[in-house]
Parts: structure tokens; sequence; C-alpha cells
């Protein structure tokens, strides 16, 4: 009778409907202490940040240099190919440059996003032990490829005198350009990171959906060859914007729109706190569903 007393009891434990009580996260109303909490960690990001850059060239023969050398040879790539085989009429910029500059931006988001999706998962054990702002995790990488970008800014720089075309001033027009792309690029590295910890197929569709998107800006061919219907729907893209203010800043000290850098601005301060909320409100449970 005993046993079968708390086989019954078992049952009915079974059955019993359970409520468990968590804090209530209202949708954005969390955010700023989050921030806040996030603030008091810059040491740990920073060293995370560091150990990002040390590890991605390690025991590499070319070391740093890799972090020129993708764009660059990307670069010879789609010159021979959309220069020559295209023709597309970049002029007064030479094309090589102006895949150049296309690049940089889109190397940065792409790299960004590439190594912060499988970030979170490899990091397990440390979260498992030690409490921090799971966050931390891809915003460094999101660092790591700033750092990587600007490098490769400077050879851009001094590409342009080779090409007997000078460095204007008004090339500093482009920083808050860069500032804008990096905070579109955290918010797409705090949903993708939260999410592929839940679905995986994420890090095997990723490199797919970038190759599908840098076609969807102005990287490797001029915006004149979008068909004229489109273009309102095209400009409706951020990331077109900014590479192609980017662009224009760099290589020819045009300075961006100020209506076009606000609505990259607006749309960009939204997506960020929309991706951290979500990143915050799955983190209780990353390191269970990891």
């Amino acid at each position: 009778m005993n046993s079968e007393a708390k086989i019954l009891s078992a049952a009915g434990e079974a059955r019993r409907p359970r409520t468990v009580i968590r804090p209530t996260r209202p949708f954005l109303g969390s955010v700023p202490d989050d921030l806040a909490s996030l603030a008091r960690y810059t040491g740990l990001f920073r060293a995370m940040t560091a150990t990002r850059m040390k590890i991605r060239y390690r025991q590499s023969v070319l070391g740093w240099l890799w972090a020129v050398l993708q764009p660059l040879v990307l670069m010879l790539l789609y010159a021979a190919i959309f220069s020559h085989v295209v023709g597309y009429d970049t002029a007064p910029v030479p094309y090589p440059l102006y895949v150049m500059a296309g690049l940089l931006p889109w190397s940065f988001c792409s790299t960004a996003m590439s190594t912060a999706a499988g970030g979170m998962l490899s990091h397990q054990s440390l979260m498992a032990k030690v409490y921090f702002p799971r966050e931390i995790v891809p915003l460094s990488y999101v660092a790591a490829a700033l750092f990587d970008f600007l490098v490769a800014l400077l050879v851009l720089l001094g590409m342009l005198l080779p090409y007997g075309m000078p460095i204007s001033p008004w090339a500093l027009s482009a920083i808050p350009v860069i500032a804008i792309l990096t905070l579109h690029a955290s918010a797409l590295c705090l949903l993708l990171s939260a999410v592929q910890v839940r679905v995986r197929d994420i890090n095997v569709t990723l490199p797919l959906m970038l190759q599908v998107l840098m076609f969807t800006a102005p990287v490797v061919y001029p915006a004149a060859a979008v068909p004229a219907w489109f273009r309102p729907y095209y400009w409706a893209n951020p990331l077109a914007i900014l590479v192609d203010d980017f662009r224009h800043a760099v290589l020819e000290g045009q300075v961006p729109s100020a209506g076009g850098l606000a609505y990259c601005a607006v749309t960009g301060a939204a997506f960020f706190l929309f991706a951290y909320w979500t990143f915050k409100r799955l983190e209780a449970k990353i390191v269970d569903e990891m």
C-alpha cells in the first residue's frame, strides 16, 4: 500500500498545474536599467573584445593583414567581373575604389553577424558558472569586427593617392555613418545570437542569407542600376543608404544628407531597442537551452 500511495501521489503531482512566477518585463520599460547594468561591465567588455581580436588571427602567418587582405581580394574579384563583364560606369570614381568603399561597411556587418551568431554557443561553460550581462558576448564580436573595419578604412584612404584622388577633410562626415551602421549591426547581432540558441538552423542558413542581402545595397553595383520603379522600396533599406553615404563621404567628400541619416538613426535606434529587449527577455533561458 505504501508503494501504491507513492505512485498515486506522484501521478497527482504530475497533473497538478504549476505557475512559474517571474519578474514582469514591460516592453522597453526595463531597457534603461539593463543598459545601466551593462555599463558596469565595461572592463569585461573590453577584455572580451581584445580576446576576440587575438584569437581570430592566432597562429596565422599573415596575422592582422587578413583584415585588409579579405576586402582587397574581394575588390579584385568583383572589379574583374563587374567592370569588364557588366561594364558599370562609376565615374568619376574608379570602379576598384568604388567596390572597396562598398565592401568595407558590408564586410563589417557580415563579419559581425556571422561570428556573433554562434558566439553564444561557444561560451556555454562560462555563462553556466559566472553571471554577467549575456549581451556582452555578441557585442564584443561587433567591436572586434569594427576594429578590422577601421584598419581596412586606413588602407582605403591610402589607395586614393595612387589614383590621384585627394583625401577631403569632409571624409570625416563618414563618422556618424559608421556610428549608425554599428547601431544596426549591434541590433542584428543581438537578435541573431538570442534566436540562434533556440533555432540552430540560423548558423547554417546565415552564409546564404548574407550573400543575398549583399545585393540589397549598392555594394558592387551603382544605385543607378536599380530600376526607377523599385527605387522607393530600395532606399527604404537603411543599409543601402549607409553604404552609399559612406562611399560618397570617403571617396568624394560629400556630406551625407541629414534626412537620410535621421531616417537611418531613428530606424536603427528602434531596431536596437527591440532587439535588446528581445535578447534580455530570452536571457534567463539561454544557458538552459544551449
